[in-house]
């Protein structure tokens, strides 16, 4: 709806996230809090997914009218971006992690785990780098963990970004996976068989020889039911190739000339 399409501001997203806004000097008693507003919108993503979310329906839930949401949460994007950051709650790294590699690792697992649990958030779009209190905790424990390298921090940033990539784009496929037969009305086996009948059917060495080799060997076979779509063995091996390459590299810009 029109209500819903109120143009953010960032500056005015950023003192909610943080919580630092001004409290309201004229009008009655505030009735409602922003986490109460925040609290009703999550709880309908959690039970629908995010597309169910408009300020109005927050509003009816909550009963109030949809314009006096308004003067809590100004936008539907200033809502989205504070169920994303009350959602992603960071637990405290446990004690005994050393070495860059296994906080990493854990923050990893950690972060796919989020998404798990509030799929929904992989649906709000960025707006913008992290900017609310738990995903700045986030972010510092990554950064952390990078901290006893010796590497910039520019260098330490684009390391980030490059894991936050690979641990999204796992997430996004785990979830688009997992909802294969409510999208599609059809059990997600048979589109495995279906896959399956591609690549023993239409897939040739004349064509595709080194794929071709692959079926042949049965290389598809560890990934034809994976343990655990989110945190098993294609997310670790894929977690391990991206924790070698920046071993690689810090080999590299640690070694002398």
């Amino acid at each position: 709806m029109a209500t819903d399409q109120r143009q953010a501001d960032p500056n005015r997203t950023l003192e909610l996230l943080w919580d630092v806004q001004p409290a309201p000097t004229r009008g009655p008693k505030p009735a409602l809090s922003v986490r109460q507003i925040v609290d009703a919108g999550i709880a309908i993503a959690d039970a629908e997914g995010v597309a169910a979310v408009s300020m109005r329906r927050v509003a009816d839930e909550l009963g109030y009218t949809t314009m006096s949401l308004y003067r809590y949460v100004p936008s539907k994007t200033d809502l989205l971006e504070l169920m994303v950051e009350h959602a992603s709650e960071v637990p405290e790294a446990p004690d005994g992690l050393t070495g860059w590699r296994e906080k990493l690792r854990w923050w990893a697992t950690r972060t796919v785990d989020v998404y798990r649990h509030r799929r929904w958030a992989l649906d709000v779009p960025l707006n913008s780098p992290p900017m609310g209190p738990n995903q700045i905790k986030r972010m510092e424990q990554a950064l952390e963990a990078l901290d006893e390298t010796g590497l910039s921090g520019g260098e330490m940033l684009g390391i980030l970004v490059a894991l936050s990539g690979y641990v999204r784009g796992h997430a996004q496929l785990a979830s688009t996976l997992a909802d294969v037969e409510a999208r599609t009305g059809t059990p997600q086996a048979a589109w495995d068989q279906a896959y399956g009948r591609m690549l023993t059917t239409f897939v040739n060495p004349a064509e595709h020889p080194t794929l071709a080799r692959i079926v042949t060997q049965d290389g598809f076979a560890s990934y034809a039911e994976p343990d655990d779509e989110w945190l098993g063995d294609d997310f670790a091996f894929g977690l391990e190739l991206v924790l070698d390459g920046i071993e690689r590299y810090l080999e590299r810009r640690m070694s002398p000339e």
